[in-house]
């Protein structure tokens, strides 16, 4: 059956549909009787089969494939907190403008670095790759993020291109792609180091900077606290270490003292028990004088009695 669309529906009804798609449509039957034609007036197309530039699509991700592009390790880690991105986009686009306000919603202190290139159309395979490479010689940009708005499919094909695809996956610099709509997916997508659904989601590459303030609050007082318990149990520590010190100096004095105080006990014992022989012997002696005096009276009274009585007798 003849198909017709009018020129006032075209762009609207075929915007997404390329040469070999197949389809199903819907409109009005018309019957023109002076040719005894039928033909339907097409309002609404909708794509049922694949086009050829899928076939485009499925080859050009095969051979990424097979080079390694997909594989999970070829991807790059992103920085945790970066001090420069650099966005490849169009400079007067929304894409642009949400990407930075997402960027600077989180992290206000990020600079960022657009380098304006055309995101479709013939020029802009040419204009992604330069601008890309231009990013990846910054040594200030510490990630590249590629960027554009949502669009018709045929607006994104750019992105699916393999020399683009190459450049990103040899940059030095890690690439995010932001890409479209959320649902929308293309080649650079999987070939970037990380992929966010839209440009308003671009922010996701750094940190909140109020997260972080509220994990560095919580490490000082973490550190504090540590800071505090470690200064405690050093301090309990050398306080038991003292208190050790001082009870075996105690000791040792004590014991010094107490050794000293034994021998001198001993010593004066000794000198006591000396003075006690000493004043024994003094006593015995004295005692064996007084003896020794009296039998020697005794004797001089015998002896006087004995001469007196022998004088008496002569």
């Amino acid at each position: 059956m003849h198909c017709v669309v009018f020129a006032s529906r075209l762009d609207r009804v075929t915007d997404d549909i390329e040469d070999g798609t197949q389809v199903a449509v819907d409109g009005d039957l018309s019957y023109y009787e002076s040719e005894g034609q039928v033909s339907l007036i097409v309002h609404r197309v909708v794509p049922v089969g694949d086009g050829t530039y899928q076939q485009v699509y499925e080859q050009n991700r095969q051979a990424l494939a097979e080079d390694g592009l997909l594989d999970a390790d070829a991807k790059q880690s992103l920085p945790e907190l970066p001090t420069c991105i650099g966005l490849a986009t169009s400079a007067d686009s929304d894409a642009r403008e949400d990407a930075v306000t997402s960027i600077h919603d989180r992290y206000p202190d990020v600079d960022i670095v657009v380098h304006d290139t055309t995101v479709q159309g013939d020029e802009a395979l040419m204009s992604l790759m330069n601008a890309i490479s231009a990013l990846d010689d910054d040594p200030e940009v510490d990630v590249i993020v590629v960027t554009r708005g949502g669009g018709a499919d045929k607006h994104l094909r750019v992105f699916n291109e393999t020399p683009l695809c190459r450049v990103i996956h040899r940059t030095a610099t890690p690439v995010v792609a932001a890409i479209g709509h959320e649902n929308d997916r293309t080649l650079v997508d999987e070939v970037a180091d990380r992929r966010v659904m839209t440009p308003t989601d671009v922010g996701q590459v750094v940190p909140r900077k109020t997260d972080l303030q509220d994990t560095l609050n919580t490490l000082a007082t973490d550190l504090d606290e540590a800071y505090t318990r470690l200064v405690q149990q050093h301090l309990d520590t050398k306080r038991e270490r003292l208190d050790d010190a001082y009870e075996r100096h105690v000791d040792d004095e004590l014991t010094t003292l107490s050794n000293r105080l034994d021998r001198a006990y001993e010593t004066v014992e000794q000198q006591k028990e000396h003075e006690q022989e000493k004043a024994e012997a003094v006593a015995a002696h004295r005692k064996t004088t007084r003896r020794q005096r009296i039998v020697i009276a005794v004797l001089l009274i015998a002896l006087l009695l004995a001469l007196a009585l022998l004088v008496l007798n002569l």
